[in-house]
C-alpha cells in the first residue's frame, strides 16, 4: 500500500495557482460579494435547498457559514470578505424563511439535552420518510404523525403499553410459581448387571 500523504516540499513543485482559493478571489469589495450572495438565493433551486435545510431544523447562523465557506472554496472572496458580510446573509436567510412561514432556528440550542436532540432527529427523519412515501402533495398526513409525537395521546399509549408488559410480567410469574408435575416415563428395571449377561 503506497503512503497517500504529500512529501514535505511537494506544494511548492505543484503548478502554481491550481486551486480557486490560490488565485486572487472573484469579489474584492463585500458590496459586490454581497450581491453575487443575494442573487445566488434568489434562484429557485437555491432558495428551496436553503427553506428545506431550515424546515429540517437547520439553524441560520451554520447555514450561513457554510454558504460563505463553500464560497470561498470556490474562489469567489476572501475570508475577510465573509465575515464582513455574513451579518446581511444572515439576515436574508431569516427573512426568507419568516416569508415562507418556516419556524427557524437561530442557532443550536446549548441547554438542549440528549433526549431533546435525539427526539428532533427523529421526527424530521420520520417527516422525510412520510414525504417520501406519500409524495410531494398533501403533507397533512405526516405532518399529523410527527405532531403526534410527544402528544399526551403518546404517552398515555405508552402508560398504556407498560401496565400491559407489567400484567404479562405478574402473569409468568403466577405460572411459574405453579409446581409443574411432569409425567416420567418409566424405564425398564434390569435385574442383573452388565457383565451378567451372557456375551
Amino acid at each position: 500500500m503506497a503512503m497517500m500523504a504529500p512529501i514535505p516540499g511537494q506544494s511548492l513543485t505543484d503548478e502554481p495557482q491550481n486551486f480557486a482559493w490560490e488565485r486572487p478571489p472573484e469579489y474584492v469589495d463585500p458590496d459586490e460579494a454581497l450581491i453575487f450572495h443575494m442573487d445566488r438565493l434568489s434562484e429557485k433551486e437555491v432558495a428551496e435547498s436553503v427553506l428545506f435545510l431550515m424546515e429540517y431544523g437547520y439553524p441560520v447562523d451554520v447555514l450561513t457559514r457554510s454558504l460563505l465557506t463553500a464560497s470561498v472554496g470556490e474562489g469567489m472572496h476572501s475570508v475577510d470578505v465573509s465575515l464582513i458580510i455574513s451579518p446581511a446573509i444572515e439576515e436574508e436567510l431569516s427573512y426568507m424563511a419568516r416569508t415562507a412561514g418556516i419556524d427557524y432556528k437561530d442557532t443550536f440550542s446549548e441547554d438542549q439535552t440528549k433526549e431533546e436532540a435525539e427526539e428532533e432527529r427523529l421526527r424530521a427523519l420520520l417527516l422525510k420518510k412520510l414525504d417520501d412515501k406519500l409524495g410531494k402533495g398533501d403533507d397533512s398526513v405526516s405532518r399529523s404523525a410527527v405532531e403526534a409525537m410527544g402528544s399526551p395521546a403518546e404517552d398515555d399509549l405508552e402508560a398504556m403499553q407498560e401496565s400491559m408488559a407489567q400484567e404479562n410480567m405478574e402473569d409468568e410469574s403466577v405460572v411459574s410459581e405453579e409446581p409443574m408435575e411432569e409425567e416420567m416415563p418409566e424405564v425398564p428395571q434390569r435385574t442383573g448387571g452388565l457383565m451378567s449377561r451372557g456375551v
